[in-house]
């Protein structure tokens, strides 16, 4: 009877292991899209490790960007640096575009042209 139950056939094995399940992980981006010609996955970033400087670049339009690195540095930080840099010019331009056309006004108001505080030549 105690044969016959089929206890015998389990007793003495080794357990079987349960399957491993591999979370995957989330790698960060090394290939960019470019904000200047809008092509998709164009930009690369290069690290120079003997200059601590990284050099990202569209391959379509050659617009690019240096920075200086450090050991921590990856790809995505030299981008973000890449698009704050370029959103800070365009704000300082569109800043200087209304301080001139401010002035311009000034002038058609009836101030003299030969007013130094009002120059706009620059």
């Amino acid at each position: 009877s105690f044969l016959s139950s089929g206890l015998s056939e389990r007793m003495g094995k080794r357990k079987s292991k349960s399957k491993v399940i591999k979370k995957a992980k989330r790698l960060t981006p090394k290939i960019f899209d470019c904000p200047f010609c809008n092509h998709k996955k164009t930009v690369e970033c290069a690290f120079e490790n003997k200059q601590k400087t990284a050099t990202i670049r569209c391959r379509m339009c050659g617009a690019s960007y240096q920075m200086v690195t450090n050991a921590l540095t990856k790809p995505i930080d030299v981008y973000a640096e890449w698009i704050d840099q370029t959103e800070a010019e365009n704000n300082r331009a569109d800043e200087y575009e209304g301080y001139v056309d401010e002035k311009v006004q000034k002038v058609g108001q009836g101030v003299p042209e030969d007013d130094p505080a009002y120059d706009i030549s620059d």
